[in-house]
């Protein structure tokens, strides 16, 4: 198996502690790595190095490079700028399609917190096995936690040896949507973990996404060779941004010819992708709120508040709000429109 990091999101929903001149991937939940080291040192525990592909902006590139020393070079795909995961996605397996063949491929984003590994492979192991066997499409879902409107839902089918039948990709839902999700525990969170082989992927890009596929073919081709990245960044500058769920997920998911499927995850997991997650991480003061700083509160509960070292912040009297403090910025937020923040983000 072959893995794809997936590095190139942007982490505007955690601001100020991501920024543009910051990837999201370098900051620090819960573990004592970054979370980019954090999802390297997963993988090498059960992969050879030269198996492991990382996939970023240039623009990002250059926050993660001081923690990617165990990668190879030749295994870092660098997009000019951030077209999506379909886009993404399209590059890597070209360029792993060329170099190893119809290998099976594991998309995986780079800012997850997994602590076991033994059953994070265990699951990629089963979906590998029902990837390789025809051309199937596997996501990993995630039991719900509770209902969650940061996250996308996956609606699963009929049960088969170890995996669903996939029925559809749903956005993230409004709170009703989410608490209907929820109580029918037939639809799982997205975890945005994917495991195919490289022909089935490609076939179904080329497929869906016409135009992606065949600008980045072509462009790969010379990958290696003077003019590529130029070459490059003038298909990138013309490429529409679309998710691979949106892009193809959600249309094969539709039709009844095509084989998707779902694992369910026994592992532990927490997407970081907005202020919301850290709660799933950190213990909480008997006021129900997380405290990542130096802090001197009078009645204040159910809030997040993190700063950086030796910037004191007080509060009083306020529940169910977000306060990050960084030399970047400052934010308040009420909890329930954290998802907000990229919206915010792009105001500014």
């Amino acid at each position: 198996m072959y893995a794809v990091i997936m590095a190139g999101g942007k982490g505007e929903r955690l601001w100020p502690k991501s920024t543009k001149g910051r990837a999201k991937h370098i900051l620090t939940f819960g573990t004592r790595n970054v979370m980019i080291q954090e999802t390297l040192k997963r993988l090498r525990q059960k992969l050879p190095v030269d198996h492991i592909f990382l996939v970023t902006t240039k623009k990002q590139y250059s926050s993660l490079k001081p923690y990617l020393s165990v990668i190879k070079k030749s295994n870092i795909i660098l997009e000019p700028e951030g077209r999506d995961t379909a886009a993404a996605i399209c590059l890597a397996s070209l360029i792993i399609k060329k170099r190893f063949g119809s290998v099976t491929m594991a998309v995986l984003p780079a800012d997850h917190v997994i602590k076991d590994v033994r059953l994070l492979f265990r699951d990629l192991e089963a979906a590998g096995k029902l990837a390789s066997s025809g051309p199937n499409m596997v996501t990993i879902g995630i039991k719900p936690k509770y209902p969650s409107v940061g996250y996308g839902y996956l609606e699963i089918g009929k049960k088969y040896d170890g995996h669903y039948a996939l029925k559809r990709f749903i956005e993230k839902p409004g709170r009703k949507k989410a608490e209907s999700f929820y109580r029918q525990k037939n639809f799982l969170w997205n975890s945005g973990i994917f495991v195919w082989s490289a022909d089935t992927v490609l076939a179904e890009l080329k497929r869906h996404l016409p135009n992606l596929y065949y600008a980045l073919k072509d462009t790969t081709g010379l990958a290696g060779k003077k003019g590529y990245f130029i070459k490059l960044s003038g298909e990138y500058a013309r490429i529409k941004p679309v998710s691979i769920d949106y892009g193809i997920m959600e249309p094969i998911a539709r039709s009844k010819s095509h084989k998707i499927y779902c694992v369910m995850a026994s592992f532990d997991w927490v997407d970081i992708g907005s202020w919301s997650s850290v709660e799933e991480i950190y213990d909480k003061d008997k006021n129900g709120n997380i405290l990542l700083s130096d802090s001197t509160l009078i009645d204040v509960k159910n809030s997040t508040i993190i700063s950086d070292r030796g910037h004191k912040i007080g509060a009083i009297g306020v529940k169910d709000i977000i306060i990050v403090q960084t030399k970047s910025g400052t934010l308040v937020c009420a909890k329930s429109r954290a998802q907000e923040v990229k919206d915010l983000v792009r105001s500014f």
